[in-house]
């Protein structure tokens, strides 16, 4: 690979002057090892960028005296050092091979740790099998998502994603170190957890990242469209690799969720959807703000003990992400009785529907969400907003009347439902009067309500009000009644 050889030319390079200048690495500081004191009986060596003789090194760049003081800031000398040698292992604590079943890919030169996993499609994540992930369907995963684009969703060609990086700020200074992807295939759902054992190993994981994720057609992610596709793809730019799923359709789960969920759960975390949606608990995790901590931890004293309950709460999330992927969309395909139990949830559905323009479907849901939901709340006037829109736009007249006259009847103070109707009194059955007439039992309904400064400050009450203003004018130029002629009004 070009950019292999390009890193390798680098490396060598890069040896080459710490040999000649007699510079310490991280790796022998951490180690206790030294590069050897130049002989002091040995002329210097020139520079190659002046011309002038290059200051001699005590035992390179750091001397003996300043090394050994950052090591014992470091925990490297006193208790520290002891503590690392009493377990009984002569070569310090135990490094990522010994501690996660994984492999090295490639070389200490150029290369990264890589650890797969394969779960069985009858792999419970809670009450919800992995599995349930292979049967999407790309038209409830493109209404979830109000995307179009992802109504040829594809299992077998969609890859679920997620990192762990060292903090949340973005930025040329944060870097995901554990970067996992996960997939289908007819008989389990593999996962690829590929992890920097420092920051020397970056460039090899990306590399290899970039080749795996060109492989397919859709991303799958939580928040990802914000926080983790932006840095891998800075991330690929800082090492002049191709930017991941530059063309490819992307599924940011935690906006579906919330479309379906948030009215009932309010916190939409994915540790929190778990619970109370896939009921999941985790056992033995580690709290996600612990994380960039545990592998700074593990760049200075090499223990990849720790890193067991990273690699396990990184890898739950992944899987995750396929299970609840597979249980909305089986949710939203239900046709036998309602795909949610929790009316905010069936609102939701609603909702939904509108968002993606589905209109015949909004008074589907609404009327069979009416027929069961009998309390007067705000979600039942919700529904009759839905429902009377959703009637106008299929200009379904008659059902757009009945709908905006049964708001007006159980919610006289609301609004926009008196300002619909009367808008269809004035326009469709050309009676002004019964319109004015709407506008007023609002206004009076507010003001019995919230008194008279309840009918300022809303903009709301503020346009009904110049509408029953305009109407009245309407009605004195064109509707004088005669001597005797008694007025018509608008039965509401």
């Amino acid at each position: 690979m070009r950019y292999s050889r390009i890193m390798s030319d680098n490396k060598k390079e890069v040896d080459s002057l710490a040999a000649r200048f007699g510079m310490i690495s991280a790796k022998e500081l951490l180690s206790g090892e030294r590069a050897p004191a130049p002989d002091p009986e040995k002329p210097a060596t020139p520079s190659s960028v002046s011309g002038e003789e290059a200051p001699e090194k005590t035992g390179g760049v750091l001397s003996p005296g300043m090394a050994g003081q950052l090591r014992a800031r470091l925990g490297l000398e006193g208790d520290y050092a002891e503590q690392g040698r009493a377990g009984g292992d002569s070569d310090g604590p135990p490094e990522i091979e010994a501690v996660i079943p994984g492999q090295v890919v490639g070389d200490d030169g150029y290369g990264f740790f890589l650890y797969r996993r394969a779960f069985p499609l009858d792999h419970l994540v809670g009450a919800v099998p992995v599995g349930a992930g292979l049967a999407c369907d790309g038209a409830q995963i493109a209404l979830s998502a109000c995307d179009t684009r992802l109504r040829t969703f594809d299992p077998l060609k969609t890859c679920y994603v997620d990192t762990e990086t060292t903090g949340l700020a973005g930025g040329a200074g944060t870097v995901a170190f554990l970067v996992g992807l996960g997939y289908f295939r007819e008989d389990a759902f593999i996962l690829e957890q590929c992890f920097m054992r420092d920051y020397d190993d970056e460039g090899a994981m990306l590399e290899y990242l970039a080749e795996r994720f060109a492989e397919f057609d859709c991303v799958v992610s939580y928040n990802g469209k914000s926080f983790d596709l932006p840095l891998l793809r800075a991330r690929c730019v800082q090492h002049r690799l191709p930017a991941p799923f530059k063309e490819a359709a992307h599924y940011d789960l935690v906006h579906a969720v919330r479309r379906v969920w948030k009215q009932r759960l309010s916190d939409c975390s994915l540790n929190n959807i778990e619970r109370l949606v896939l009921a999941f608990h985790r056992e033995g995790d580690v709290p996600g703000f612990l994380i960039p901590g545990i592998w700074l931890d593990y760049l200075v004293y090499r223990d990849a003990r720790p890193l067991e309950g990273v690699f396990y709460h990184h890898a739950m999330d992944i899987v995750s992400l396929a299970a609840l992927a597979g249980h909305l969309s089986q949710r939203l395909a239900a046709t036998d009785g309602p795909a949610f139990h929790h009316a905010e949830d069936q609102l939701s559905l609603i909702r939904l529907y509108y968002k993606n323009k589905e209109y015949a479907s909004v008074m589907e849901h609404t009327r069979a969400f009416l027929e069961v939901s009998q309390v007067t709340d705000d979600l039942r006037r919700e529904c009759l907003h839905l429902l009377g829109k959703a009637a106008k736009k299929l200009n379904r007249f008659d059902d757009m009347y009945e709908t905006w006259k049964q708001l007006h009847e159980e919610y006289p103070e609301d609004c926009e439902g008196a300002a619909e109707l009367a808008k269809f009194l004035e326009h469709q059955f050309r009676n002004p009067r019964g319109a004015a007439e709407i506008c007023r039992e609002t206004l009076q309904a507010i003001e019995a309500s919230k008194g008279l400064p309840g009918l300022s400050g809303d903009f709301r009450i503020s346009a009904l009000r110049g509408r029953l203003k305009r109407l009245e004018a309407k009605i004195d130029r064109r509707f004088k009644p005669k001597r005797g002629e008694e007025d018509e009004f608008f039965d509401a």
